[in-house]
């Protein structure tokens, strides 16, 4: 069954029986443990072809491995032909055009580490071992999204391996179908092995924002957070993290242990007059630490890094909301102090500016009248796994009914039907007709899924 195969891709065809099979499935959650049927570890377009074009003669599902963070485990399926992008992640800069050519199993840090070289970025997420596939397809949260918007924003064009096993040039004008439902829709359409970015003028050195409060001022400090980005310039984007510090050796002994909520973020322009601008957040409480001051964006963007360990298990949650009220914030502090464990990171992050004057209709990722979105995660370290997600779930149940159309950010939310008819809103019935000209069986359903013939 694999003769053919394995004459096309070699030692990087990689069976159940194979050595390093367990380690080549492993994904950033360790609550995932999925099996795939095979995986093929690509390094050319080829490669890829070759592994869909196998899934396509076998009537097998496809799922995509860049850098395997979604919280969703989406990289692997059971049974399925895993496609690992790892190892295709060149990054190549046109400082003319200001475009970013990026390989699909690019991580964030692969793409602002070349990026930066000419003071450019695009606006990305905030942990640099994310992969820069999922980020983008499913929208693309970060610091640049009040200035320049959202990842998905960003994309400019695309090389994409359809279900069938064609490489196809995607943009406005070819393709121009597939174009929109890749700036948001999910890795539902096809393999991804190049996407295309628009770069803008940032860093290399900017203002970025580190205050750590009291959590026992958390209520105060979200309401006072609210209020100022009512009116704030596009420059600035902040996320409030609550967050108990653990007794780690790169946090001082005094704060081991300790509750806090911490405001991150960046002021993207002249940082001489973002410190003025930024002062008020400043001053919200009075601060345990503030770290504020002008770094490497580089800096910046891998700086929550340690917050997200690899290889542990995760249940997590998101939903939006068009503001927060006292009960909205008394029920996520409430439910904050009954968790089953310590190790829980609950994020509020303020929407603004660029990416919520993009047109609903103008890409998949419809929710564009938000001001904030919470995102949840709670490490299962020497508690129940069961426990955890029971609590993730009280968390979401808790809060729906105020949340912003019910809807959740994909990139921080586990798939369900709900979920993904509930984000795409009035663009569903669009991806669907995407969905039956690309990939009418449904070959690439390891995903939020968009069902072909649904509506």
């Amino acid at each position: 069954m694999f003769q053919t195969l394995e004459k096309q891709v070699g030692d990087r065809l990689i069976l159940p029986n194979h050595e390093n099979f367990d380690e080549a499935r492993k994904v950033w959650n360790s609550a995932i443990d999925r099996k795939p049927g095979l995986i093929v570890r690509c390094e050319t377009e080829e490669d890829v072809k070759a592994g869909v074009a196998f899934a396509h003669e076998n009537n097998l599902t496809v799922s995509v491995k860049a850098g395997g963070h979604h919280l969703g485990g989406l990289a692997v399926g059971d049974h399925a032909v895993m496609i690992d992008l790892s190892n295709m992640k060149k990054v190549t800069v046109d400082t003319e055009k200001k475009v970013a050519y990026v390989q699909g199993g690019a991580t964030l840090k692969d793409v602002d580490n070349e990026t930066q070289k000419y003071g450019l970025a695009t606006p990305t997420g905030t942990v640099s071992e994310t992969g820069i596939a999922g980020l983008t397809l499913n929208g693309g949260l970060g610091y640049l999204r009040g200035k320049y918007g959202l990842t998905c924003d960003n994309l400019v064009g695309a090389t994409v391996v359809t279900a069938s096993g064609e490489l196809i040039e995607v943009n406005e004008t070819s393709h121009p179908d597939l174009f929109w439902a890749l700036r948001g829709g999910g890795g539902n359409f096809g393999v991804v092995t190049e996407f295309v970015y628009q770069l803008h003028e940032v860093g290399p050195e900017v203002l970025a924002l580190d205050v750590m409060y009291d959590y026992k001022d958390a209520k105060d400090v979200i309401k006072k957070a609210q209020t100022y980005m009512n009116d704030a310039p596009d420059e600035v984007s902040i996320n409030l993290t609550m967050t108990t510090l653990p007794p780690a050796p790169f946090i001082p002994d005094f704060l081991h242990m300790k509750k806090v909520i911490m405001l991150t973020g960046m002021f993207a322009g002249t940082p001489s007059i973002g410190e003025e601008v930024i002062k008020p957040l400043r001053e919200l409480a009075e601060p345990i630490v503030d770290g504020t001051g002008i770094m490497p964006y580089t800096q910046l963007q891998s700086k929550l890094d340690i917050m997200v360990p690899e290889h542990v298990p995760v249940h997590g949650t998101s939903l939006y909301f068009k503001g927060l009220t006292d009960d909205v914030i008394d029920t996520i502090l409430t439910k904050i102090d009954h968790a089953p464990a310590p190790s829980v990171l609950v994020q509020l992050w303020s929407l603004h500016g660029k990416m919520n004057r993009v047109a609903t209709n103008e890409t998949p990722y419809a929710i564009r009248d938000a001001n904030f979105v919470l995102l949840v995660d709670i490490m299962a370290m020497d508690v129940e796994l069961d426990l955890c997600k029971q609590w993730v779930d009280s968390v979401y149940g808790s809060l729906l009914s105020s949340a912003h159309h019910e809807a959740s950010y994909l990139n921080g939310i586990t798939p369900s039907e709900k979920v993904v008819k509930a984000a795409f809103r009035g663009n569903y019935e669009r991806l669907v007709n995407v969905k039956n000209m690309y990939d009418p069986k449904n070959v690439f359903c390891h995903n939020h899924n968009v069902v072909p013939g649904d509506r």
